[in-house]
């Protein structure tokens, strides 16, 4: 009998999958030439095969941004089905005047659970998402974010198409 037991492979890996470019522009629901930009700024992960064929990686890696649901559900869960005025959120949410957030549940990316004789209540929820957006774009913009825009069409974050057209343009 042999001393050799036969060896168990851990087949649990972070091993990374990566698609042809033409795979990746139909799964990411982007142009060819959008996708090569976000490869070529870093935002994308890829590779060039000896051949010259580019590959895509699958998954991005943390580089895919998150949408409202998601991000709610990871940061604001608990805050779910609370309401909250627009003055309270001004004064819990930082230097965001009542106004932003009165304009943003007008423009449906805040849920408003009463709406009658001034009174107003929010869904605090979407408040703190719409905060957390805000803030990171004042971060991303170094503090000056008149004109940037926060939200795309569904109020998940806006994301730039051409981040260093963007910023030549703000210079």
């Amino acid at each position: 009998m042999s001393d050799t037991a036969p060896q168990t492979v851990n087949l649990n890996r972070n091993i990374p999958t990566f698609l042809p470019l033409a795979e990746a522009v139909q799964k990411l629901g982007l142009s060819r030439k959008v996708l090569t930009q976000l490869i070529e700024a870093g935002q994308i992960e890829a590779v060039q095969l000896p051949s010259g064929e580019v590959l895509v990686a699958a998954e991005s890696n943390g580089h895919e941004p998150k949408t409202k649901e998601e991000i709610i559900a990871e940061k604001f869960a608990h805050l779910r089905g609370r309401s909250i005025s627009p003055y309270a959120a001004q004064k819990r949410y930082g230097d965001i005047h009542r106004s932003n957030f009165i304009r943003w549940a007008r423009a449906g990316y805040i849920e408003i659970h009463k709406d009658e004789d001034r009174l107003i209540e929010l869904n605090e929820a979407d408040v703190a998402y719409c905060s957390y957006v805000y803030e990171q774009k004042k971060v991303e913009y170094g503090g000056r974010i008149a004109g940037v825009k926060l939200f795309d069409d569904r109020g998940n974050p806006y994301q730039v198409r051409y981040p260093d057209l963007s910023a030549k343009r703000r210079q």
